[in-house]
């Protein structure tokens, strides 16, 4: 929270406060809790002096210099994301006992009580963990917090808590579609992207 707060760390995005794009990026890795900077080249010499060498012109901003090095013309959520280290590489022939698509506040307690079971538990959203609870300021009804408890906070503590059990986690990535494999007596979580993943009974 100290480093979402203080602007340190993470990746750096260059460009301008009020370009649509910069504001897609900054707010996908808020909602992730990870923190970023950003450089603003109509205001910082700085930012200028960083993307001169690349002749990038105003169609390529925003850039984003991750901390392996590498850098990214405009990316998609999901670009900046296995750039940053978000996506991990995924098996396409492992079966999981529990898949759960979406991981708002229900999805993310599915998570926690199949993961604290035993169970191989893999969980995705297409964009970020917490859902509508996750953008709240403050939940002051959740049993356990009297005084309340901002909805980021909270829902960082159920991802950490599935994790600490054991479950997979694949944010940002999506499923297409869901099939049944009468043969193997399993489903098969199709990806928009042709990526496949196997899913027990």
């Amino acid at each position: 929270m100290r480093l979402l707060r203080s602007g340190a760390g993470g990746p750096v995005i260059v460009g301008s406060a009020e370009n649509s794009d910069v504001l897609r990026l900054e707010g996908f890795l808020e909602r992730n809790g990870h923190p970023h900077q950003r450089l603003d080249p109509n205001t910082d010499p700085c930012a200028r002096a960083l993307i001169e060498p690349f002749q990038v012109t105003s169609r390529e901003l925003p850039l984003v210099l991750c901390p392996n090095g590498a850098m990214l013309r405009n990316p998609t959520e999901v670009e900046l994301a296995r750039c940053i280290g978000m996506v991990a590489s995924l098996d396409p022939d492992r079966v999981y006992d529990v898949a759960i698509v979406g991981a708002g506040p229900a999805g993310l307690a599915a998570a926690v009580y199949a993961a604290s079971e035993g169970l191989s538990t893999f969980v995705l959203d297409c964009r970020a963990f917490g859902g509508q609870a996750g953008t709240s300021a403050r939940i002051e009804n959740y049993l356990g917090f009297p005084t309340g408890i901002t909805g980021a906070a909270l829902m960082a503590r159920a991802y950490n808590q599935a994790q600490k059990f054991g479950a997979e986690m694949a944010i940002p990535d999506e499923v297409g579609k869901l099939n049944m494999q009468t043969n193997a007596g399993c489903f098969r979580l199709i990806w928009p992207v042709l990526n496949r993943f196997g899913l027990g009974p």
